[in-house]
């Protein structure tokens, strides 16, 4: 396929999320709320902070306004623009700022991606960088001190943020600082190409990560960049063929989407394997972005506000007359990625890292199997969950992947949960953060439940046969749905295998069960139900 053009269908998807994107911002100029893009707690009063991460809406809706179907509206999107930078600002000066969650949450994530697109503004035009110079300063102090190892999407915006700042502030640049940033950030990139994510790769961060590589790029030319971009495009164009749809739930922080802006920039700017890579992905992830049945469609006003969007606008002012060749890619070869701990081929991923769940494709047919969950009272114990301490091997017969059920815990949001919450976070400030993902994100097993997963394939389907260890007379065994345990705030859109994990797959069940032991081996056919 060549000259395939993607503004099309990402100018449908960015026309109607601009009116979206619009109704999150404080419009009126009369208003001292004016520029928030916050609207829980603007308008419907239901928040008692301000999510400043919300902010990059102000960017999104300057990007709106350089392309010909907003360009009528330029002079207003820049007012509001502005007016959101400087409402940051306002916030960014405040005790333990740069909140997102809570108050007083001194957060990563709202100090990086909302700094960056503010020093994006000021270096475009859209405000006078004196105007929000304050809380550039607050921001750049705790960038040029704070790494996000457990993200490094985050890191690599914060370093990004960074390097924005020196460039509209010069004279307050600390060369040294940025240098030793930018040695911490690169090494959070796996000799794979991926990026570290809560113990692993995820590709929807790492569409991010590209789109922040390329910041980085523009602001300072520095080449390494340009090779973690390419790097990671590589890793990523290995999980095309092997299901063409995304892998959603095989990544480790459970996104279902991809970020157009930087894949489409290597598309049309690289060379060699890195043009090839990306045209391949994005012809792949973005060709119907439109239509209802794409992630895009499931993605909520949050996450269209934070970042999504304003890579979308971003894709847009890139494609305007230019549409995308897709060069010619050989399938890859079926392969068991140690890293990673991911075996691809086409039409089949497995992820050793996650319990061995999978996701088998032939054709329009798909079907996934997420593993087991084991209710004990008021805990469960479950496989899908990512985590190194699985143990995996790759022989003749296929995959075998063993480890131990994860506990888990449903945690309810009640006031005084919330009161205590807020007490120690203006105590402690971000030191609080790390104690909340021990509880919500982090876990080990040791469970004493011993979970065995082989996998076996062939042009028909795909056989796994599970083992449970460790179980009581009152355990109640149960086939997990596709939504994981694991908290992951951009995680758990609607996809379609909420409704039904087998489409055009007959899934057959066969148990036994023996002293505290349950087999379960289950055969997952095209079309037909097996004869085995």
């Amino acid at each position: 396929m060549t000259g395939l053009d993607l503004h099309a269908p990402l100018e449908r998807l960015a026309r109607s999320w601009a009116p979206r994107i619009l109704t999150q911002l404080c419009r009126d100029a009369t208003s001292p709320l004016y520029g928030c893009a916050d609207r829980n707690w603007w308008h419907y009063k239901i928040r008692d902070f301000p999510s400043i991460i919300l902010q990059q809406a102000g960017y999104a809706m300057h990007l709106a306004g350089q392309h010909p179907a907003w360009s009528a509206d330029k002079v207003a999107l820049d007012a509001v623009a502005a007016a959101s930078a400087r409402f940051w600002n306002e916030r960014a000066k405040k005790h333990y700022a740069f909140e997102e969650y809570y108050p007083w949450e001194q957060g990563y994530p709202p100090l990086a991606f909302s700094t960056l697109a503010m020093a994006k503004l000021a270096a475009a035009g859209v405000v006078p960088v004196e105007e929000i110079r304050p809380g550039l300063l607050v921001a750049a102090r705790q960038l040029r001190t704070r790494v996000e190892e457990k993200a490094g999407n985050q890191q690599v915006a914060g370093l990004a943020a960074l390097a924005w700042i020196d460039k509209v502030l010069p004279g307050d640049a600390d060369p040294a600082a940025f240098a030793r940033q930018k040695a911490a950030t690169l090494a959070l990139q796996h000799e794979e190409g991926w990026y570290w994510e809560y113990d692993g790769p995820d590709l929807g961060y790492l569409a991010v990560t590209i789109d922040c590589l390329w910041d980085l790029y523009d602001a300072t030319g520095d080449q390494d960049f340009r090779a973690s971009i390419a790097s990671a495009l590589s890793f990523t164009a290995q999980f095309v063929a092997a299901s063409p749809r995304g892998i959603g739930q095989h990544n480790s922080r459970n996104t279902d989407y991809l970020v157009p802006y930087g894949i489409v920039r290597s598309a049309l700017e690289g060379e060699g394997a890195e043009k090839r890579d990306a045209a391949l992905i994005a012809v792949t992830a973005f060709a119907n972005a439109d239509r209802p049945d794409h992630f895009f469609a499931a993605v909520d006003d949050r996450y269209i506000c934070h970042y999504i969007g304003q890579s979308v606008f971003r894709s847009l002012l890139l494609l305007r007359d230019r549409p995308l060749d897709s060069l010619p890619s050989a399938p890859p070869k079926p392969r068991l990625i140690p890293g990673s701990g991911h075996y691809l081929e086409p039409g089949l991923v497995v992820s050793c890292r996650k319990g061995g769940i999978l996701t088998v494709t032939r054709g329009e047919a798909e079907a996934s199997d997420f593993g087991w969950i084991v209710e004990r009272g008021a805990k469960q114990y479950v496989s899908h969950w990512w985590s190194d301490a699985w143990r995996f091997t790759q022989d003749a017969g296929g995959i075998v992947v063993e480890g131990e059920m994860f506990p888990h815990k449903e945690r309810l949001s009640t006031p005084p949960k919330h009161i205590v919450l807020r007490m120690l976070s203006f105590v402690l400030g971000r030191r609080l953060t790390a104690l909340l993902k021990r509880v919500l994100i982090f876990k080990r097993g040791g469970t004493g439940l011993g979970f065995t997963r082989r996998i076996s394939w062939d042009a028909e389907g795909v056989e796994i046969d599970d083992r449970i260890t460790g179980l009581q007379p009152s355990d109640r065994l149960v086939r997990a749905p596709r939504a994981s345990k694991r908290h992951v705030a951009s995680a758990d859109s609607f996809h379609r295998q909420d409704l039904a994990l087998d489409r055009g797959f007959v899934r057959e069940e066969e148990r036994s069960e023996a002293g505290g032991e349950v087999r379960i081996v289950t055969r997952l056919r095209r079309g037909v139900a097996s004869s085995r």
